[in-house]
């Protein structure tokens, strides 16, 4: 039977008073009626946009009185959230509604509880309106953590809590607060894009921000299962613990997400939808901490930043363990962490270093939960957390979620996107989401709605850059002026951009993120003349004490720009700038980073003057390899005339000096720094340069070097510009490049004499691409090495195809690829007509004894050919595994890096069933000590795993 309609009329009757009375705070409510299902994710997202307040009730009392059953809905749900509202709201609720239920004159509905009602339902929107599935908890462990802190409260700090989640409401709700204009902006309902988090042991910084969480993700995300959480487990117990983490410790790369995912978990718990196992959240930026100069206590710090709760401190703190403190940005504060003891007294005066030390080490509040964010590089005892989750940033499909949110218009999203799938550098670049800010912001004038403009957008990562940046600035130039594009916005804005860029160049070679208003005149700034607010997403400032550039790339780009803008045009000081930023050596001086040295009276005079004063420390190139890509990619920019105004014309005369330096420097590099110089050499785009550099390069030793598609199309550039020159050696093992990797560097492959792809979870695809390499007339590979590799039986049937009629390969090793009997099908047939092979190495697969036949008839037929099919056969097989066994066991993320787990388990089954009788008595001793190592190896993994308790994404 449908409902009457008396709740329908009870609205109408009381319109003007449920409107007074809803109108302080509507955002639990539409929270609440869109988690219910009454309202759709459009109608939710367009009453958030509906400004001011007051309209937004009125369109929702109008929504909800259209038909019966959603304005029962609609009561039932103000019901369970009563408390939020004032006592005349729940007086009205109890008189007009609950005692005309009880009547039945309205639908049965829920009573009125004091209690805080559970929160299962509201959280149906963070389950189910987002594309991805997080682990979900039981009810009861819902209404366990609801109910967490019922304890008798009193009226005083019911209400000062009421308005305390109101203000944080109001504070929160805006995503990006610091960029202010409607576009970048928005509600942090609609604008919020999940991040993945992993729960994992913090690794100790070895390079650039940006390019080690490229590389973590890469080997996590790609080949393995992440123990992923939701934002809402961040501080539940998981399966195995006995209790929750007291102590977090939540890190990422800069601009990655730590700060709006603390807004996020400010936002939910004000409106009720998550964390309610918490009474309070407490929230302190270590910007904000390191202004506080004189000592207060806690008491003192909690007022000035929440003075809602002012009156109620004492009770409030008599609950610490309901207490949730979040102390956002480590990273960047100013005081050092020394203290162990801290502060003991809640109402002693401190330091507030000592106030920060006192909520790490567990003397201030001990019982309260803590929150802390920072980048990697902040450095604090591993074992002072109780757990660590590092953000990973956007899945692919998070990407398309942000920039559908970002544009708001999905045929010219897709066009954007469509563009960046394109271009293998900015595809790297999206999984940081103030990158998708840039990157939105620099392409959206060339994919406007109509369609793709004539003008060519920006492919690399320097031209998305330096646009982003010429959009930024165009509010700074007359409006006469802006009729001459993007390619003049610098020169008009040539003495902004030229401080910015010393200031940003100094900084940096300091190592310092964070300025103060002295330094900032020092460098020719007067904090009050700063242009408006449009310049917040290049420079921005904290309670007009604290400045800052909007991302740390941005202070890079800036500062090589202006490196670039007065770098001679002869150029001849250019060789020892790259010295001295290769290898950073510079006087030691006391309280070195700690401040910036003013600009010394006309001291620019050139690039290499400026380096030498500001330049501090050593092994700078590992901190400045993103400047350094800048660097490369400005000068072209320089040399083709798109720094109009800001600097002139640039000679060749230039790239004499830099590809005699380049050349020197990658003969004898490997590893990352060999990776940094090859991104240089795609970031400069100088094929004349690179052709010269690449015919020094014999060796590309990349060995344990993570990389991923802009990495391959890195080294795929140069070393095309080195054709027809072949490659002595390219080792790409455990690089975890890879299908995708390994197709874009196909077409280089024949050109390589040794070719390492071992351990890089390859399939039956990387197979065939390797043989129809080896039936290339142009092939001159000597020695394959695909250990560790799952080839599978068919995918080495078309290697042994391919040695039919090839004439170079000398080596073959495919220990551990999957091999069974089947894939020995073709091998006889194959092999006898190749009059090269010599060694091939076998050994790790599941061969019967019907398999081991084959290859020892193989071997009668051609004696010249040794091959290895057992770890018992050959004493220096033993010895590599051993040594292998021993390499993981002094870094144990090759654990994670690859498939190794599974190698070794394979390495096991393969140990228990040799049989050779033949074998001396110190291979079986080797055999049986690798047996040992390994199975050790394994039990700790196996014990580390399940250490961490966590719950993989459905």
């Amino acid at each position: 039977m449908a409902p009457p309609l008396d709740c329908v009329l009870l609205i109408q009757r009381h319109r003007e008073l449920l409107l007074r009375l809803i109108e302080p705070s509507p955002a639990p409510l539409l929270r609440a009626l869109h988690d219910c299902g009454l309202l759709a994710q459009p109608e939710y997202f367009a009453l958030l946009e509906t400004k001011p307040k007051t309209n937004q009730v009125i369109a929702l009392l109008e929504r909800v009185s259209q038909r019966p059953g959603d304005s029962q809905k609609f009561l039932e749900e103000l019901t369970k959230l009563q408390d939020v509202y004032s006592p005349e709201l729940q007086q009205w609720l109890q008189e007009s509604y609950l005692v005309e239920e009880g009547k039945g004159e309205c639908p049965p509905s829920q009573p009125v509880s004091t209690s805080k009602p559970s929160t299962l339902s509201r959280l149906k929107f963070w389950k189910n309106s987002k594309k991805y599935k997080f682990p979900t908890k039981s009810a009861e462990e819902e209404k366990s953590e609801a109910l967490h802190f019922r304890r008798p409260q009193s009226r005083q700090l019911k209400a000062a809590l009421q308005s305390y989640r109101r203000s944080l409401l109001t504070r929160t709700e805006r995503l990006c607060t610091n960029v202010d204009d409607t576009e970048s902006c928005g509600h942090i309902e609609i604008r919020y894009t999940d991040l993945l988090l992993s729960d994992s042991p913090r690794s100790a910084p070895t390079s650039h921000d940006y390019l080690q969480v490229a590389s973590r993700r890469t080997r996590l995300y790609s080949f393995h299962a992440p123990r992923r959480l939701a934002l809402r487990q961040l501080f539940s117990s998981m399966p195995g613990e006995s209790s929750c983490p007291g102590r977090v410790m939540l890190s990422g790369a800069a601009g990655i997400g730590k700060s709006i995912q603390v807004q996020k978990i400010l936002h939910d718990w004000a409106l009720g939808a998550a964390f309610q196992g918490f009474l309070c959240l407490l929230d302190f930026s270590f910007r904000e901490l390191s202004l506080i100069k004189e000592p207060l206590s806690l008491k003192d710090l909690i007022q000035n930043k929440h003075p809602h709760l002012s009156g109620v401190l004492s009770e409030l703190l008599d609950w610490p363990g309901e207490l949730l403190v979040i102390l956002d940005g480590l990273d960047e504060f100013r005081h050092p962490l020394e203290n162990k003891n801290g502060c003991l007294k809640i109402d002693q005066p401190a330091p507030v270093q000592d106030l920060v030390c006192g909520f790490l080490h567990g003397t201030l509040l001990p019982e309260s939960t803590i929150l802390v964010t920072s980048r990697p590089s902040a450095s604090l005892p591993e074992d002072l957390f109780d757990r660590h989750v590092i953000i990973l940033g956007f899945q692919e499909e998070q990407v398309k979620e942000y920039f559908f949110r970002f544009f708001r218009d999905p045929e010219r999203a897709t066009a954007v996107l469509g563009y960046i799938s394109a271009h293998e550098g900015l595809v790297s670049l999206s999984f940081i989401p103030l990158y998708c800010f840039i990157l939105c912001t620099a392409l959206a004038d060339f994919f406007p709605c109509a369609g793709l403009r004539e003008a060519s957008p920006p492919s690399t990562i320097t031209e998305v850059y330096r646009q982003y940046l010429c959009t930024i600035l165009r509010p700074y130039q007359p409006p006469l002026q802006q009729a001459g594009g993007s390619s003049r916005a610098l020169g008009k804005a040539r003495d902004l951009v030229m401080q910015l860029g010393r200031l940003a160049y100094a900084a940096l070679l300091r190592g310092k993120i964070l300025f103060y208003a002295d330094e900032l005149r020092g460098f020719g700034f007067d904090p009050q003349n700063l242009p408006g607010t449009f310049l917040n997403r290049i420079f921005s400032k904290e309670k007009d004490e604290v400045y800052y550039f909007f991302h740390l790339t941005i202070q890079e780009f800036l500062a090589a720009l202006y490196s670039v803008a007065i770098l001679d045009n002869s150029a001849g000081e250019l060789a020892s700038c790259l010295d001295l930023w290769w290898d950073g050596k510079a006087q030691e001086e006391d309280g070195v980073g700690e401040r910036l040295p003013p600009p010394s009276e006309g001291s620019e005079d050139g690039l290499l003057n400026t380096t030498r004063e500001f330049l501090s420390g050593c092994h700078q190139w590992d901190n400045l390899q993103m400047f350094s890509r800048f660097f490369m990619g400005l000068l072209t920019s320089r040399r083709e005339g798109r720094l109009v105004g800001l600097a002139g014309d640039l000679s060749g005369e230039t790239f004499v000096p830099l590809s005699e330096w380049l050349g020197k420097k990658i003969q004898y590099e490997s590893d990352r720094r060999l990776l940094s110089l090859l991104h240089c050499l795609a970031e400069l785009r100088q094929d004349e340069v690179t052709q010269k550099v690449a015919s020094k390069l014999d060796e590309v030793d990349l060995f344990k070097v993570t990389l991923n598609p802009a990495d391959c199309a890195a080294v795929a550039y140069v070393l095309g510009c080195s054709e027809p020159k072949m490659v002595r050696n390219l080792n790409l093992s455990y690089s975890n490049m890879g299908i995708g990797g390994l197709r874009r560097l196909q077409g280089l492959l024949h050109r390589c004499a040794t070719l390492q792809l071992r351990y890089n979870s390859l399939g039956c695809e990387a197979a065939v691409i390797e043989a129809e390499v080896l039936k290339s007339p142009q092939c001159r590979v000597k020695r394959l090495l695909f250990c560790g590799n799952c080839l599978t039986s068919e995918g080495v049937r078309s290697l042994w195809d391919a040695l039919r009629n090839n004439a170079t390969l000398e080596e073959l090793y495919l220990d551990i690829t999957g091999i069974t009997d089947s894939g020995l099908d073709n091998i006889l047939d194959s092999l006898m007509g190749n009059t090269t092979l010599k060694l091939l190495t076998i050994v790790g697969n599941r061969l019967s004894q019907g398999g081991r036949q084959i290859l020892s008839e193989l071997s009668r037929k051609k004696p010249e050919l040794k091959i290895i099919s057992s770890f018992l056969s050959d004493m220096g097989l033993l010895q590599a595994y051993l040594d292998w066994v021993e390499e993981i066991k002094a870094d144990l993320e090759q654990m994670e890096s690859v498939k190794n787990a599974d190698a070794l388990r394979s390495v096991l089954e393969v140990l228990a069933e040799s049989d050779d009788p033949d074998a001396s008595q110190e291979a079986w001793e080797k055999a049986e000590k690798l047996r040992k190592e390994i199975t050790a190896l394994l039990r700790e993994e196996k014990e580390e795993e399940s250490g961490h308790c966590s719950v993989l994404l459905a």
